[in-house]
């Protein structure tokens, strides 16, 4: 039995993709929009909106966008550029 788990279901367990989960603000500082290539900060029009999980996502239908970093300068060095809202 335990050999069987081992070659069926431990396999397609492993291939899962990783759930997505709302940030908060102090675990995503910054986040950026691996699609735009745009980093959002507290305050702007579009931060709040970045730290929900998408349903989509949550559904299987679409890949998690969001890339959070500590600083601006940590989104500046890996390409992205502030909102300009």
């Amino acid at each position: 039995m335990a050999r069987w788990l081992l070659m069926w279901v431990l396999p397609m367990l492993l291939a899962l993709p990783a759930a997505a989960k709302d940030y908060t603000p102090d675990e995503c500082p910054v986040v950026g929009n691996t699609e735009s290539g745009i980093y959002h900060v507290p305050g702007g029009l579009h931060y709040s909106e970045m730290l929900r999980e998408n349903k989509d996502v949550k559904e299987g239908k679409k890949k998690d966008n969001r890339q959070c970093f500590g600083t601006e300068q940590d989104a500046k060095k890996a390409g992205y550029r502030k909102s300009k809202t």
